[in-house]
């Protein structure tokens, strides 16, 4: 009898640090994210993530990168410095982020809120300038390198998710809010999603 309960215990203390982050869960947080609450946003994000360690898939990548997004909202509404902001994003280094999906853009037209995505010599490089909704701050520049040689022209008209390994963080030196981050992505993939 005192087996069982000890295994019961055990199955019952697996299955709470197992959990993962619904897609409820995450819907939640969208409101602040549209109506510009970075606050709101990055609180609700942080505690998911700390509720669910265990959780690897998706929508935790989605959610890490909400956080370090909506820090960035933060700086640039004068609620954090681009200190604590790096120290935040730098908790994330190395973990899998899924961005914002957006639309694809040819490399000759760059343009804020969506993403790019050529070929070089070297392999296949994509970037985005996320920003705020006026456009008036950049919140991330993303640099993706991809796992894969890509055929950038299969996304043309496409909206499109960006994600991958995130290496390293960098803030604006001149702690100016134009721009806030860069992020440098490795692993990445980029996966075209439905209208």
């Amino acid at each position: 009898m005192k087996a069982t309960l000890i295994l019961l215990f055990i199955i019952c203390s697996i299955r709470i640090n197992a959990q993962v982050i619904t897609y409820d869960n995450f819907r939640n947080i969208i409101p602040d994210l549209q109506s510009e609450n970075w606050k709101a946003a990055y609180e609700k994000a942080s505690n998911l993530l700390e509720n669910t360690t265990n959780d690897s898939s998706d929508i935790r990548g989605i959610v890490s990168y909400i956080v370090i997004y909506a820090a960035a909202g933060m700086v640039s509404s004068g609620q954090f410095t681009h200190d604590k902001f790096l120290k935040i994003a730098n908790k994330y280094i190395g973990q899998q982020l899924l961005m914002s999906a957006h639309p694809f853009a040819d490399s000759s037209k760059i343009a804020l809120n969506s993403t790019t995505l050529k070929n070089k010599e070297t392999g296949s490089e994509g970037s985005t300038a996320a920003t705020n909704a006026k456009g008036t701050s950049i919140f991330c520049f993303e640099n993706f390198k991809f796992a894969d040689r890509i055929n950038p022209q299969e996304f043309a008209g496409s909206n499109i998710r960006c994600g991958g390994r995130l290496d390293s963080v960098q803030v604006n030196p001149n702690k100016s809010t134009i721009w806030i981050s860069r992020l440098y992505i490795s692993n990445a993939f980029v996966r075209k999603v439905n209208p």
